[in-house]
């Protein structure tokens, strides 16, 4: 089955057969949606090995991982979302997440905040989780928590901030590289995605911030990386801002200068489809997570565009994903999903009630971070923002049909 789990509530056995021949086996039943988006257009062509792919969602909370409503109390802050995952071998996993402490759009109080200088982009802050319990779990996040990357944060009349982090590991180099952006309080006009690295993300002193991290690049939207051996150059997926209709490529050798491809027909990795759910504008997820066949595990994301129109879109944000080759020159998509992964269906996702000071923007699950899970081959949590207001996360499986 492809796509989105959450349209049923029957259950799904999910198996993992290890090297001793031992099936160990879980069930879930993943909970009835509050409401049920309208299928999207399903007429997408398929790359060259679309049959041997499969992914689909086994068990999807139907509350929030972070919070500071919706039944929580996880998160200082009105709003938490875009979060990216990484992992440390003394300190265990984390998330990096992006913070609003009030939005001026619909709430008029936000002069009183408590840093109204970037109350409308937000902050970084950093957070320890539990991904694989039986009930995930993240720690408060606090003020204590935000991190600049060892900028001066703003003050006074600057007005700016960071948002929309992905993080991606360096395995050689046991380094953290954190691809954000920088954004005014007033609009995002001049969003452009930043670099900064880390061995300890936990630690806030132990960043370096590097700065624009694709300079001939003018507006930019996030990027996630993929950091390759035996002398091939490493990867970024490029949020496209300008059009938003393309995934561009860029590559390097140190994962710090990065360059285009010299091709031109080499710089573009993924494009909207015209005729399939995803015709609309295309987002990077996390960092790409390694298959048990040596391909990759590829989430993106699409928008269909802000103001959100009910009319026009059964949903403002929703979720996707591509297997990809990287073993040569050029990555390569080899399977590609015909309908979304995880589109809004919970209350803290649709907001039903519409814009308010607990909730930004109504039916958008948006995905930055991917993660793992522990001791069960080809299975990944996807994390991401629901509502742009509230952290969320599904445990997907892929299935290698023929092992391809």
């Amino acid at each position: 089955m492809h796509g989105t789990m959450t349209q049923s509530n029957m259950p799904r056995r999910w198996c993992n057969v290890s090297v001793m021949a031992v099936a160990v086996c879980l069930t879930f039943v993943l909970p009835t949606p509050a409401t049920a988006a309208p299928p999207p257009p399903a007429d997408c062509p398929s790359p060259p090995h679309q049959a041997q792919y499969e992914v689909f969602v086994v068990d999807r909370p139907n509350h929030p991982l972070i919070s500071a409503g919706n039944g929580s109390n996880h998160s200082a802050f009105r709003f938490s979302f875009a979060a990216t995952w990484f992992n440390t071998p003394q300190q265990g996993q984390g998330l990096v997440v992006r913070v609003v402490e009030c939005n001026p759009d619909h709430q008029p109080d936000c002069g009183q905040s408590r840093n109204p200088q970037w109350v409308n982009a937000g902050a970084l802050a950093v957070t320890r989780v539990k991904l694989d319990d039986a009930q995930p779990t993240a720690e408060f996040l606090g003020y204590d928590n935000v991190t600049w990357l060892s900028a001066q944060p703003p003050k006074g009349s600057e007005q700016w901030g960071f948002i929309d982090p992905r993080l991606s590991y360096h395995p050689a180099t046991g380094t953290h590289f954190l691809a954000f952006d920088n954004c005014s309080h007033v609009n995002c006009g001049g969003r452009q995605t930043l670099l900064a690295s880390s061995r300890d993300p936990f630690d806030p002193t132990a960043w370096t911030l590097h700065g624009p991290a694709f300079p001939w690049l003018k507006y930019t939207a996030g990027a996630s990386m993929l950091f390759r051996e035996q002398g091939l150059k490493h990867l970024a997926f490029i949020g496209n801002s300008n059009t938003a209709d393309a995934i561009l490529l860029a590559e390097s050798d140190d994962g710090l200068t990065w360059k285009e491809p010299e091709k031109v027909s080499d710089r573009t990795f993924m494009e909207k489809r015209p005729g399939c759910w995803d015709h609309v504008g295309i987002a990077p997820g996390g960092q790409p997570m390694r298959l048990s066949n040596g391909n990759f595990l590829f989430i993106f994301n699409v928008d269909t565009g802000f103001p959100f129109n009910p009319k026009r879109n059964p949903y403002r944000c929703a979720v996707g994903w591509a297997i990809v080759n990287a073993t040569g020159e050029q990555p390569v998509i080899v399977a590609r999903a015909t309908e979304p992964l995880l589109v809004p269906t919970m209350p803290w996702e649709t907001c039903p009630d519409g814009e308010s000071t607990r909730c930004q923007q109504p039916m958008v699950v948006f995905s930055t971070g991917l993660a793992p899970v522990a001791g069960i081959d080809d299975a990944f949590h996807v994390i991401f923002g629901g509502a742009d207001t509230a952290v969320g996360i599904a445990t997907v499986q892929v299935n290698l049909k023929q092992g391809k």
